[in-house]
């Protein structure tokens, strides 16, 4: 499952058909993870391989990244996940020349620096991200890159991981196989009788109150959708 710090990637990410193409699962969240987002990933852990995140190179980037899989106040997991940091980390940003811009960051720095820490952040990034007396305190955004960049950049921390199309054993092809056969032999056969089916259909009798029928059990079932309502009616 690849996690996306920012929405706006989305049709990115569609354009170039990185969940096809990778056979991996996308999801994002406006800033910090909410609840529902810890208590999906909880649930499908047992059958997520890794979790692979993209965020900011910015202090709220690594701090997405570092609470997003770790138990907090308001959710704790109860499945371990693998998490494998993609980026944006400095040495990125430095291989791609991108545009840094300065920031002001505000509480105990001393204190930033330890969560930075915490979060996976290296020495040379801490700086980067809180300053010194030699530079101001920057970030580098993902919207940083060009979506050409964007996207190689993805794609080559994918294939770096060896993220690569699901290849099912022997036995699931087989049995995968055998399935698409049943249905289209099932489908050859339905076509040689379906006009008959068709007339058997027009022959059924049905209620001349089928109207009212529907009406009163919905009535009664309100959770019901119309169609599932006339399914029950007519014995289906």
């Amino acid at each position: 499952m690849l996690f996306v710090e920012k929405e706006g990637f989305d049709p990115l990410l569609k354009q170039a058909r990185i969940a096809e193409r990778f056979d991996i699962a996308i999801m994002s969240t406006k800033g910090m993870s909410v609840t529902a987002a810890r208590l999906l990933l909880d649930r499908l852990a047992p059958n997520i391989d890794r979790l692979f995140t993209l965020h900011d190179l910015d202090v709220s980037g690594f701090s997405i990244m570092g609470t997003l899989t770790t138990d907090g106040r308001r959710y704790m997991y109860e499945n371990a996940i693998e998490m494998v940091d993609l980026g944006l980390r400095l040495h990125d940003a430095e291989l791609m020349e991108l545009q840094a811009e300065p920031v002001t960051i505000e509480g105990d720095l001393a204190a930033r620096a330890d969560t930075l820490g915490e979060h996976g952040a290296t020495e040379d990034e801490v700086a980067f991200l809180l300053g010194n007396e030699e530079q101001p305190s920057q970030r580098v955004e993902l919207n940083a890159m060009t979506s050409r960049q964007f996207v190689d950049f993805l794609e080559r921390k994918l294939t770096e991981h060896g993220v690569e199309k699901v290849m099912p054993d022997q036995t699931s092809l087989t049995q995968q196989a055998r399935r698409l056969i049943e249905a289209q032999l099932t489908e050859r056969a339905l076509d040689n009788i379906r006009d008959d089916l068709a007339v058997q259909a027009a022959a059924q009798e049905l209620p001349l109150d089928l109207a009212d029928q529907v009406r009163a059990l919905l009535a009664e079932h309100r959770e019901l959708p119309w169609d599932g309502a006339l399914a029950r009616i007519i014995g289906f």
